[in-house]
């Protein structure tokens, strides 16, 4: 065990002198997503040997590559094809300088594909070293006599070692092996820190109704918890959709925190009815930054706009009749939602009482023995939400006992309307 610490610590050495690496702490963007810190290493090392392992096509190459700027680039472990006993393979960074900490999470850049058919066990394993001594060891994929694959796109693997550490390996091994493995496994970066991207909202945007002059709000909030994944410095932008642009908000008397995650929507005019709004959310984590445009929440204003009128004053006579005609509406009111009436009556054009059952856009009165005022209530109700009754013109029934001059001429009797005036 000595011997293999001591070769493993001469590999590195060698390593850091050829390849000239040292710690940079580059910042890079993912092609599959995501930002993220590279790990900062200043040695690699690899091994594609083992005791009688005789395999077709085994290399195990590039291991500077995990900690390469170049994200698209990668380090590359193949068992290859053919027979072996106590074969093991890996590829390695590390750092010369302080150890890494323990509980800290660890972001492996993966992928990985293959064919198997092996009368024996085949494993993959990130395997964390100390001083040549190992730590920590999780599985990252297994093959057990007959396997078709291992295919997995390229993804982020989260590892979280239990113990301080100064070199991570990706590490194939096997006990005894005869046949065939067609597999690859490939490394691209090894991260200290990450950023998940694109960003992912926790909440997003609801439709609202409000009525007319009142206020609401809209939130969208980005996912936030406290993991290394996170983003930082999150900003956030409201936006009201113009015809076919989006136009950004600005703080004023019907707008307030336009730059917040909730957006507050006050004094609302009848004309912002069906308005829609997104957010459009910014961050930046170091040199890379991302953006997230919420889903769009509309809003529904219930008003009503104009209450509409009625028809018509009229007289009516308690000796020929005393039943009002039908009052009709001369001008539909309108509303953005539904409709909803209620007709009123009052003696003294001051004071209104609501009609049982009067609920229609017109209203026959019943007969009536003095003169009274009526007027139509309508009210919106639009998805729950409903005004306040707003009112049309006052109608006049004005009543006379008697519009009729009765004179009798001979054995006839006259009647003769009386002028009203």
């Amino acid at each position: 065990m000595k011997t293999i610490s001591i070769v493993r610590c001469l590999l590195m050495v060698i390593c850091l002198f050829v390849s000239g690496k040292v710690a940079s702490q580059e910042m890079v963007a993912l092609p599959n997503g995501g930002c993220g810190r590279l790990l900062d290493t200043n040695t690699s090392s690899s091994s594609d040997g083992g005791f009688l392992c005789f395999r077709l096509g085994k290399e195990a190459v590039n291991p500077n590559n995990m900690t390469d700027t170049d994200v698209n680039s990668y380090a590359s472990l193949k068992p290859g094809t053919g027979a072996g006993l106590f074969c093991s393979m890996y590829i390695g960074v590390g750092t010369s300088g302080a150890d890494f900490q323990a509980n800290k999470p660890v972001y492996i850049d993966f992928a990985s594909d293959g064919f198997n058919f092996n009368p024996s066990f085949n494993g993959g394993n990130f395997v964390f070293y100390n001083n040549g001594q190992e730590v920590y060891r999780t599985g990252i994929n297994g093959h057990f006599f007959f396997d078709f694959g291992d295919n997995q796109e390229r993804r982020i693997i989260k590892v979280i070692p239990t113990a301080a550490w100064d070199e991570v390996q990706l590490a194939f091994g096997e006990a005894i092996g005869i046949g065939f493995s067609f597999s690859q496994m490939r490394v691209y970066n090894i991260l200290s820190e990450y950023y998940l991207a694109p960003m992912t909202f926790l909440s997003q945007p609801s439709d609202k109704t409000v009525v007319a002059g009142g206020s609401t709000t809209m939130t969208a909030v980005i996912n936030n918890t406290s993991t290394d994944e996170t983003p930082d410095n999150i900003t956030y932008q409201w936006q009201v959709l113009i015809g076919s642009t989006w136009n950004n908000l600005a703080n004023g008397s019907n707008y307030a925190n336009v730059t917040s995650s909730t957006l507050s929507i006050n004094n609302v005019p009848a004309g912002f009815h069906n308005n829609q709004y997104r957010v459009v959310a910014n961050s930046s984590f170091h040199t890379c930054s991302f953006q997230a445009i919420s889903t769009v929440g509309r809003l529904f204003v219930n008003s009503v706009n104009a209450p509409g009128t009625i028809s018509a004053d009229q007289t009516i006579c308690m000796d020929i009749s005393n039943d009002p005609a039908a009052f009709s509406q001369t001008t539909v009111a309108q509303v953005s939602g539904s409709a909803e009436y209620q007709w009123q009556s009052s003696a003294d054009n001051v004071t209104f009482v609501n009609i049982t059952n009067a609920t229609s856009a017109t209203y026959d009165a019943p007969p009536i023995t003095q003169t009274a005022y009526y007027r139509r209530g309508v009210r919106s109700v639009l998805n729950g939400n409903t005004t306040a009754y707003q009112y049309s013109n006052v109608v006049k029934v004005t009543v006379k006992q008697s519009c009729l001059i009765k004179c009798i001429i001979t054995n006839r009797m006259i009647y003769t309307t009386l002028n009203s005036n």
